[in-house]
């Protein structure tokens, strides 16, 4: 008998959680697909040990990704991207460090990062079953 019946709550969180994961899986694709840009993206932002942090940039949202799709530790994927959103968020939008029409525009993108990524990430974590309903 399956604990989890697949009703429509459920069959919305499966799409909320594709939608969710292919974001993810499409950043971190372009990034190594793309990793000189990526490279000088980060190095125009003065992060360090820049090559690691794409490399690790890249792991985090494509396995992140993937065990959001696949439904494999679905509440630990979804912790560690929130987590990663914020982090790169707060890293990659710095509006406190820039002024005027640009303070604006970066404080806009932090904005709509932590009031609308990180709420849909914790969402899967906290109504997720710990154990994948059967399809």
């Amino acid at each position: 008998m399956n604990a989890y019946p697949m009703r429509s709550g459920n069959r919305a969180l499966l799409v909320a959680r594709l939608c969710l994961a292919a974001v993810f899986i499409y950043s971190g694709a372009t990034k190594l697909v793309g990793w000189g840009d990526a490279t000088g993206e980060f190095e125009a932002l003065g992060i360090p040990l820049t090559p690691l942090a794409v490399a690790a940039t890249v792991a985090v949202q494509l396995f992140g990704g993937l065990a959001l799709a696949t439904g494999w530790q679905v509440r630990v994927a979804a912790l560690a991207l929130a987590s990663f959103t914020i982090f790169a968020t707060l890293i990659g939008h710095p509006f406190w460090r820039v002024e005027g029409t640009e303070l604006q525009h970066q404080l806009t993108i932090t904005l709509e990062h932590l009031e609308r990524d990180v709420p849909i990430e914790v969402s899967v974590i906290t109504r997720w079953p710990a154990r994948m309903p059967d399809v």
